[in-house]
Order: structure tokens, then sequence, then C-alpha cells
């Protein structure tokens, strides 16, 4: 969830930017819901429904069941999750600090994710499910989203002395240096902690310069016709990408990022469509997405421990693989990613941390000011 409350401004951008469209509980339309439908694709990459795995028939089934094998498509939804998480790091921040200083600014990111993490890996180990950084386990992407979080404030140093042109263009170049380095690798984190975050980076930026640009979307309607062709566009995409790799030998590593690019278009639609008053209905099931994300094949593996596991049919099997899921994510949620949010708000709230780190564009952090909000019926508050 994106919050409004607390912005701060830092020195004046050369041009300044338009109020602000959100809703009146300061959430940005519909991302929490994209989030969650993401989620929905990496779990069922990892379990895939039993009919589409029968490849028995070859009839006209057959050839339906071919096709729906390659709808889900696991990395690519992880990569548009590259794109949101910039977005939503530098949404509340592109202005302006939105905490006191960068240490509070670390401290907010870091127990907000880092907590969970923890949990989640406490839970899998026992369960002997591949939690490893470069294993097939979900840790890979999120070393890579810890490796942004610290280097935001230097990206932010960036843009104000190079800009998003060339900032962009560096992060490009070297994203394409690292696919160099092993040209033939076919899954994305084919690259080790030092430098998978490299050949993502240009997705994150993607991501932040998606929130720097939200004002000046264009102002024309998007109709259902619209962004569902948008919708479907992205879909097959992400379907061609995955046959490309398991069929033409051209990696992730090549397809992904350049999906990504147009990802971001459908991400700027989607915001668009949703500003018409629209109401999105997967809003309050993306708040626990990244609990889905990290606890989904803990489920699987909790679920086969059950002796009545392998009396099941592969069809109730499933069915009851995701209803664990939904249940331990839901659990995981309540129990342990909420309380950390709040934690990680009341200490940003009340440390005793007030000075930002010295060297990042000489000045400190200005203080807290009041930010317009023009709420979804068109009123406008003050926050």
């Amino acid at each position: 969830m994106l919050r409004l409350a607390g912005i701060t401004r830092s020195v004046p951008r050369p041009r300044e930017l338009a109020p602000l469209e959100a809703n009146a509980v300061g959430r940005v339309l519909p991302i929490s819901s994209i989030r969650f439908v993401l989620a929905t694709w990496v779990v069922l990459s990892h379990f895939s429904i039993p009919i589409l795995r029968d490849h028995k028939q070859m009839d006209i089934l057959g050839a339906c069941r071919a096709l729906l094998n390659t709808a889900f498509n696991g990395p690519a939804a992880v990569i548009v999750f590259f794109v949101i998480s910039g977005f939503c790091i530098h949404f509340p921040n592109r202005n302006g600090l939105e905490v006191r200083s960068w240490k509070l600014y670390y401290a907010r990111r870091y127990l907000r994710t880092l907590i969970p993490m923890m949990a989640a890996l406490g839970l899998a180990l026992p369960l002997r499910v591949p939690f490893g950084l470069f294993t097939d386990s979900v840790l890979w992407s999120l070393l890579c989203e810890e490796v942004y979080y610290f280097l935001y404030p230097a990206l932010l140093f960036l843009r104000d002395r190079i800009g998003w042109r060339y900032l962009m263009t560096l992060s490009w170049g070297l994203s394409v240096i690292t696919v160099l380095t092993n040209p033939h690798a076919v899954i994305y984190p084919s690259y080790g902690a030092g430098f998978n975050w490299i050949l993502g980076l240009p997705c994150w930026l993607m991501g932040c310069r998606l929130a720097e640009r939200l004002e000046s979307f264009s102002a024309s309607p998007i109709s259902e016709y619209q962004i569902w062709a948008w919708r479907g566009a992205t879909w097959m995409l992400s379907s061609l990408s995955l046959i490309l790799r398991f069929h033409a030998q051209i990696g992730y590593p090549w397809t992904l990022n350049l999906f990504a690019a147009f990802a971001t278009l459908w991400i700027e639609r989607e915001i668009r469509f949703y500003k018409a008053g629209r109401k999105p209905l997967l809003e309050k099931l993306g708040e626990a997405t990244y609990s889905i994300y990290l606890t989904h094949l803990s489920s699987g593996a909790i679920l086969r421990m059950l002796p009545i596991y392998s009396a099941m049919t592969a069809g109730v099997a499933w069915f009851w693989t995701m209803l664990c899921c939904g249940t331990l994510a839901a659990a995981f949620y309540w129990l342990i990613e909420r309380p950390s949010h709040r934690f990680a708000r009341y200490f940003t709230r009340h440390s005793s941390f007030r000075s930002g780190l010295p060297g990042w564009g000489g000045s400190p952090i200005s203080a807290p000011m009041p930010a317009e909000v023009v709420t979804s019926n068109g009123g406008k508050s003050r926050s």
C-alpha cells in the first residue's frame, strides 16, 4: 500500500509536479491488485494445473492443453514485480524523502522485508524446501530487491546529477554487458549474487520512472476494450518468452527485460483505466502478496507430509495445495508480515535518528510539509 502521509520535499525540482491523483485512502489503483495477480501467476507456475500436464490425447483438447501450458510464466511475473517495486519505492520519495533521514529509510525498508523473510526461512528449513539464494527458490529475486533498496539513495543522486535518460542508458548498458558474460544462459538468475541485480536494474528503474511520470499521464480515458487488449498482449508476450526459452533456447536474460518495458506501458494503462473511478476487486488480497510469494512452496511441502496425500488424485491434490497456499499465506500475513509493517512504521516515527546521511546532494533532508492530494471523488485534502 502506498501511503501519502508524511511526504517530504527536498530542493525543488526544475518542474513542479501537479497534484497527485489517488483514491481517498492513499492508494494508487490498481497496484495491489496487479501484485496479487502476479503472485498467483508465480504459484500456478510452480503448481501447474493437472489437466495441463496430461498430453495423452492428441486432439483439439490436447492442443488446448499445449497452448494453456504456456499461460503461466512465473519468471515473467517476477520481472513485473521488479517494475512495481521500483514504482512503490520511488512514488512516496519522488519529490523528497518520505521519512526524516536515509537511516530511517533503510530501517523501514529492511524491517518490512527482512523480518518476514527470516520467518519464511525458518518455516522452510524444517520442511526441506529449497530456499537458497540461487536455487529453485524465491530468494534470488528478493536479494536483487534488497540491493535496489540499498542503492536507491545513490540512484537518486545520479538522477539529480545526470538525469533519467543517461541513468537508464547506463543501466541498460550494464545489463547487456552482464548478459554477454553468459549469453547462452536460459534462466534469469544465472549470474549469481554479484551480477544478477545488474541484469534486473533497468526493470526496477522503469518502475521508478513510471512513478515520477504519474502526474503527466495522458488524460485520455482507457476503455474496457483497450485495457483488455493491453492485458492480452502482455500475457501473450510472457507466453512467447516461455516458448522461446524452451523451444528456441533464447533465454530469459534476453527476453524478459524487453518484456518488462512493455509491461511498464501496460501498468501505466491500468493506472489510467482506474483513474476514472473504477474499483479493482483484488486490492485487499494484494496486501498479502509478499506472504504468498514467501510461503507458497512451504504450503506444498506441508501438504506432501500428510499421510493422506499419497492417496489423493492429481486434481484433488492440486485443489488442497491451492487451499493450503491461501490459508498459510493469510496466517503468515496476519501473524508476521502485517506486524512487521506496523513495527517498521512505529520505529521510524519514534526513532531518535533525525539527520540525513552526509554526501547525498550536499543538503539535509527537509522537514515534512503538507502534500495536496486529489482524491477519487475529485475533492482535495491535506495530509
